[in-house]
């Protein structure tokens, strides 16, 4: 890593600026958007490996019947895993012709500070519940939902069901509903070409998907696990960091 990577902190951020550190992003360019104006706000040269695709459903009757219930006041909670799913329903919700000013009533739950930022900036409603460790037993106990209290749970189709089984586990009514799917991505800089001369010090991973689709799309474009050794991993949360241990990776960071 450049040696320049130790700079002084940024006074706008309060944390270590990123001069020259070379910094590769493995989500889809438009939903990387914020990742990236942050890492450049900090001086770092950021390349793009999208390795997760959002497709929204083209008929999602399950989704738009809970959104309709959820702005009639049949929920108590809104629980959004991911920040994918918020841009989701940003979507969702205007095709409908929902006013997101009638989700208000609900209390809402975000997971991970990227899904709260997007909650505020694109929902316009103010977060209930955000819990600092992403674990689902942690976040459902932390939550401490009444007996019956009536949950909504969009999240991704390849998403494990093990928060709407913990929050199940409360007492909660939930309704998982399954928001949108996601598929390899495509494009991009060339990674596997830069890992292979050493020309990225750090590689981030929002999703555990993103790992695996990672590796999957690495491995399709010539490249080996093996070309991580020395870079610096960055996953959110700690779900996201164990499946990239899974994969013998040496994950350094989990903010």
């Amino acid at each position: 890593m450049p040696e320049t990577s130790l700079s002084p902190t940024s006074p706008a951020t309060g944390v270590p600026r990123l001069d020259s550190v070379r910094v590769a992003v493995t989500h889809a360019r438009e939903q990387a958007e914020q990742q990236t104006t942050l890492f450049e706000s900090l001086g770092a040269q950021v390349f793009h490996y999208p390795c997760i695709e959002i497709v929204e459903f083209e008929q999602n009757d399950e989704l738009d019947t809970a959104l309709r219930a959820a702005a009639a006041g049949k929920y108590d909670w809104l629980v959004l895993n991911d920040a994918d799913t918020v841009l989701v329903l940003v979507d969702r919700i205007k095709r409908l012709g929902i006013d997101p000013r009638s989700l208000a009533q609900l209390k809402v739950a975000t997971i991970s500070c990227m899904t709260e930022q997007y909650t505020q900036e694109l929902l316009g409603l103010q977060p209930a519940f955000s819990p600092e460790v992403y674990a689902p037993e942690i976040v459902a106990d932390a939550m401490r939902l009444e007996l019956g209290e009536r949950v909504l749970l969009p999240q991704s189709a390849t998403t494990r069901a093990g928060l709407a089984r913990h929050l199940v586990n409360t007492g909660a009514d939930v309704d998982a509903v399954n928001a949108y799917r996601t598929v390899i991505g495509y494009g991009g800089d060339t990674v596997p070409v830069m890992l292979w001369e050493g020309k990225i010090d750090v590689i981030t991973f929002a999703f555990p998907t993103a790992v695996r689709y990672f590796a999957k799309r690495l491995k399709h474009e010539g490249g080996t696990l093996a070309m991580l050794d020395d870079v610096i991993v960055a996953c959110i949360g700690p779900i996201t960091a164990a499946t990239a241990q899974d994969y013998g990776l040496k994950v350094a960071l989990v903010p």
